[in-house]
């Protein structure tokens, strides 16, 4: 596991954009340490690199201070293997606006309870899982 991250870093390297990193840090992106700038068309290049894997996919999401990381999880997520619990796990787990429309597109509106999700947030409090919710209806409907 540790060689394939080290690999998909390199990627990151290799289309790293430092103008729309610097872009993003100053919009207020300043959650994540790294940002390397990469763009949707890229992280979807190197996500067709490698299968599906609940196991990567988990290693990518908790490395919280990489964007990039963050956003390719959810391309690697395998959607026959999360549960509702851990779908809910991964929304609560949000930082940013972009995980959440990058989570409903690449994975959530391909689970079969995406309407449980939807409901189960609707009237949440917290402003990212709201978000959330509110994005994953306009992908099911």
């Amino acid at each position: 596991m540790t060689e394939t991250i080290k690999e998909i870093k390199h990627y990151f390297m290799t289309y790293r954009n430092g103008i729309v990193a610097d872009t993003l840090r100053s919009a207020g992106m300043t959650c994540y340490r790294i940002i390397f700038g990469l763009n949707v068309p890229q992280l979807a290049e190197v996500s067709r690199r490698y299968q599906q894997s609940i196991e990567l996919a988990q290693a990518l999401w908790a490395d919280k201070g990489v964007r990039e990381s963050r956003l390719l999880a959810a391309y690697i997520f395998p959607p026959q293997e999360i549960t509702f619990e851990y779908a809910c796990s991964l929304v609560d787990d949000l930082m940013t606006n972009e995980e959440a429309d990058m989570l409903c597109f690449r994975l959530l509106k391909r689970l079969d309870f995406a309407q449980q999700i939807v409901d189960h947030y609707k009237d949440a409090e917290a402003p990212l899982q709201h978000y959330c919710s509110q994005m994953l209806l306009r992908h099911i409907s």
